[in-house]
């Protein structure tokens, strides 16, 4: 995987995003290069009834991305910041072999994603049925001490696309979809 996925720290903000294409123009503009064109990610959220994963910060999620070809075992959590992935050879054998242990899928969906780069950061833009677009400002690191200096570039980043505040979505997707699904 590229530079911009190491590390088992993430710092990233997420802003709801009204207008996709104008947010993809204002990318190029800005000089931010194509790394996954709109690919289909499939997520499987995996919990088992005698852990504790049920927690909004903690996820065990098995990704399908198609057609870059890419699976990925994710866990993110406790610590929000936490994000920790691999890659496996086939995702749907992995649903499968989690199922064999007792674990059960609790949710499971598919989002459209596009993923730029933009000097050290990554920039995704994500389409979710039922939740909208949203843009992710994101960079990886091995050391926790930089998240807050990374997290302060991010929001200073974001504000020159235009977000604030405002527009920042503190949930994660696995969260929103939950949420969505009870409403």
């Amino acid at each position: 995987m590229s530079e911009h996925f190491k590390g088992k720290f993430e710092a990233e903000l997420k802003y709801h995003l009204q207008n996709p294409e104008n947010f993809i123009n204002e990318l190029k503009k800005a000089g931010a290069t194509l790394f996954t064109p709109e690919n289909k990610e499939t997520d499987w959220y995996m919990e088992h009834d005698n852990t504790e994963f049920s927690a909004p910060t903690i996820s065990l999620c098995v990704r399908k991305m198609h057609p870059a070809g890419i699976n990925l075992l994710i866990v993110k959590g406790p610590d929000l910041s936490q994000c920790e992935a691999v890659r496996i050879e086939d995702a749907e054998k992995t649903v499968s072999i989690f199922t064999t242990l007792g674990y059960h899928c609790i949710l499971n969906y598919t989002k459209s994603r596009e993923i730029y780069f933009l000097d050290k950061f990554h920039i995704t833009i994500d389409k979710l049925d039922k939740l909208g677009s949203f843009a992710e400002f994101a960079i990886m690191t091995d050391d926790p001490s930089k998240l807050p200096l990374y997290i302060d570039q991010l929001r200073h980043l974001a504000a020159k696309f235009g977000f604030t505040d405002k527009n920042l979505e503190k949930k994660n997707y696995k969260t929103l979809m939950l949420n969505n699904l009870k409403s």
